[in-house]
């Protein structure tokens, strides 16, 4: 897809947004200029004030997603990387992780960790309650991490826009979580990807 497409998805999704707080604002902005009774006056108060960190709260995640750490590369142990993750998760007890072998790899690994920790914990595992997560990392002439969820699926997820910034807010609590990881791989020169016959993710990392 061509930057510019990008970008003009990646402003309309946010737009669109941003939109429904700001309406709620003007509504209650506008009550409190028409009425004078005191109980409605402190109702549109709180509302104008909770709408108002609502939009804060979206442009905050916005600018964690377009932040990627600098990082320096660095050899690691698969799966042993993973664990590292996966045990500091308050969702651990629902992940598994494939030990099919150990092998050692260059790379970012603190942007590699970043990336893993924003889809294992960015989930929205309360309200999908039965759903747990399978990892497994392969080493070919790329290094290859398998992300698969099970007990749920991702069918309303379109394939080749998944990342965009509230694209996946059913499944992803947030709904920056993956358009995070999307700025990381570019900047790091890897590929995510969205595997909908998987249900789940891959990113592919040069050696």
């Amino acid at each position: 897809m061509h930057e510019v497409d990008i970008i003009e998805r990646v402003i309309r999704n946010i737009a669109h947004e941003v939109r429904n707080p700001l309406t709620t604002v003007k509504g209650y902005a506008q009550l409190l200029s028409q009425k004078n009774e005191p109980a409605l006056i402190v109702k549109s108060q709180h509302m104008i004030i909770e709408q108002s960190e609502r939009i804060d709260t979206i442009f905050t995640q916005l600018y964690d997603a377009f932040t990627v750490i600098d990082d320096d590369r660095a050899e690691c142990t698969f799966p042993e990387v993973l664990y590292t993750v996966v045990e500091e998760s308050p969702y651990s007890k629902y992940i598994t992780i494939e030990r099919n072998a150990q092998f050692r790899v260059s790379l970012y690994v603190n942007r590699f960790q970043q990336c893993l920790s924003s889809i294992i914990n960015g989930f929205n595992w309360k309200y999908f309650s039965g759903a747990s997560l399978h990892i497994n990392a392969l080493k070919d002439m790329h290094c290859i991490v398998n992300i698969s969820f099970l007990g749920v699926v991702f069918d309303s997820i379109p394939e080749d826009i998944f990342y965009y910034p509230f694209q996946c807010k059913q499944f992803f609590s947030k709904g920056t979580e993956l358009f995070k990881v999307y700025c990381i791989a570019q900047r790091s020169a890897w590929q995510f990807t969205f595997l909908k016959e998987h249900n789940g993710f891959t990113l592919e990392i040069p050696m």
